[in-house]
């Protein structure tokens, strides 16, 4: 079994190990485990038991670089986590590192391998024998740095003075962790595109400190794509090319590096079919299991092809890991209503619109929840104190929805197919509404027209080409939400699914959409 430093190298570490360790000395740093305590040139500061743990397993390696699997292994055990959290701990220590021991030690990143702690002067780290070095005066402690440092050239020694890390590279990519952590990273500025400038920002800066993080590249090609994904007309181009040379820059780097695999995602899996396009994020989800970017574009593949619980488990995934992340808060309240769960959809998105009164994507799905769920008066509410798209369409809708005249209900229908074919994004709200109105027929001919581009009623509305692209069309989730259950008890619905793709999706993953397997 491997040993390291005297240290069993694949034993858990616990947290009450640490009470039993000696104190030992990181340079002019003296470290005291049972107490989680670090003392130094910059003060003192109690650690957090995992950053302790992360610190003592360095230390214990005197030297040698550390997996970050050994780490997982020593610090966590069986528990599962994914690699933020050991993000945050080696951050954690590196903080300490700097402000505490005034980057008297410090912890380097071996690119694709793990970590590995430098000490700068002073002692080596033995914790087996430091109890009579914490006795040590500071003086000593330095002129023995000094020493060392001098013999380091000709033995070969390990803790050879080697370039301070800067601290602002840390800071930068805790923000970012932060920013994925309290949902800011998935705000959006229309229901399709994020913006977020700011990170682009901040991991523009990050690179330019550590050119060599595939981590930072790959997170910064991220949101460079969504940008450039976003984006129409001129810039179009310029903002591709931008994505693609920090997407290649990450690969470079790391070839694995999963940000860096979910922007190519977005400019290459999205034209794949779809079994080819689950296969590629499920790939980068098996080398970082808690990729946010890969769930988020996993979540809504498997809910546009009928498999909403498995589509909620990524959701919820998400939300785990960004509990305040409002479009998937918003996307919650979607699941519930189309697993009959209609109570708490609405505990859900009142609490959404309590919090943020004016965020669109929740004005949006309360208004159409209760369209859609037999309360128009309450969505004609809403219509006459927001600025919904097409109101006039809206109100011929909620007036048939409540009176259900033949004549209203034809009306209606008639507006209905107006808007499909005049503003494609509207197209999932139409064909539900016109399922709810129970014009089924409509409904299949919309639904034609707009997945095959065949029929009476094709969309023409085609200024935006994002709104028009074929990865738009294939975001189907409507198709399978409580009103269209007329079309899909048609038999013409399976003949649309398996001229669309659908089907063979099925076939491929072995799976049934919920519709047929759970009624």
């Amino acid at each position: 079994m491997n040993k390291v430093g005297g240290i069993d190298g694949n034993t858990l570490l616990k947290t009450a190990d640490l009470a039993a360790r000696e104190d030992f000395r990181l340079g002019e740093t003296l470290v005291i485990p049972g107490t989680r305590t670090v003392r130094g040139p910059g003060g003192e500061a109690d650690l957090e038991p995992r950053v302790m743990q992360v610190l003592m397993v360095l230390a214990d390696a005197a030297g040698q670089v550390v997996t970050r699997e050994t780490l997982f292994q020593r610090c966590w055990g069986n528990v599962f986590v994914g690699d933020d959290s050991l993000n945050r701990a080696v951050a954690g220590v590196r903080r300490v590192a700097e402000s505490i021991a005034c980057g008297s030690f410090a912890i380097e990143t071996v690119p694709r391998t793990g970590y590995q702690l430098i000490v700068r002067s002073g002692d080596r780290p033995n914790p087996s024998t430091v109890a009579a070095r914490s006795l040590v005066s500071r003086r000593t402690a330095v002129a023995g740095g000094i020493a060392a440092t001098a013999l380091a050239g000709a033995a070969g020694i390990w803790w050879i003075d080697r370039p301070r890390p800067d601290p602002r590279f840390d800071e930068l990519m805790a923000r970012g962790e932060e920013a994925f952590r309290d949902g800011s990273a998935f705000e959006v500025s229309d229901f399709r595109t994020n913006h977020n400038f700011r990170l682009i920002k901040l991991y523009e800066e990050a690179v330019r400190i550590r050119p060599d993080s595939a981590n930072a590249w790959g997170l910064l090609a991220y949101f460079k794509s969504l940008k450039a994904d976003g984006a129409t007309g001129e810039e179009s181009p310029s903002l591709v090319a931008d994505a693609k040379a920090a997407i290649g820059r990450a690969l470079e780097v790391d070839p694995r590096e999963p940000n860096a695999r979910v922007a190519m995602f977005l400019f290459e899996g999205r034209m794949l079919d779809w079994v080819e396009r689950d296969r590629q994020l499920r790939d980068i989800l098996a080398t970082d299991p808690n990729n946010l970017p890969a769930m988020a574009e996993l979540m809504p593949l498997v809910q546009a092809a009928g498999l909403t619980r498995e589509s909620w488990m990524w959701n919820e995934r998400i939300l785990s890991a960004s509990p305040l992340a409002r479009p998937y808060l918003v996307i919650r309240s979607i699941k519930l209503w189309i697993l009959g769960r209609v109570r708490e959809s609405d505990n859900v998105i009142d609490r959404v619109r309590g919090l943020w009164p004016d965020y669109r994507f929740s004005i949006w799905a309360r208004f159409l929840l209760f369209a859609l769920t037999g309360r128009p008066r309450a969505a004609m509410a809403m219509l006459d104190s927001t600025d919904m798209a097409e109101p006039d369409m809206w109100r011929a809708v909620l007036e048939a929805l409540e009176t259900r005249s033949a004549a209203s209900i034809q009306s209606a229908s008639l507006a209905c197919v107006d808007v499909a074919q005049r503003v494609p994004v509207m197209v999932n709200d139409m064909v539900m509404t016109l399922c709810a109105l129970g014009e089924k027929e409509a409904a299949f001919e919309v639904t034609e027209g707009f997945l095959l581009w065949r029929g009476k009623i094709v969309s023409t509305g085609q200024d935006d080409g994002k709104a028009m692209d074929d990865y738009s069309r294939r975001m189907t989730q409507w198709l399978f939400t409580p009103p269209v259950a007329i079309m899909r008890a048609d038999p013409r619905f399976l003949k649309l699914c398996e001229e669309f793709g659908l089907t063979a999706y099925w076939q491929a993953r072995n799976v049934q959409p919920d519709y047929q397997r759970y009624g």
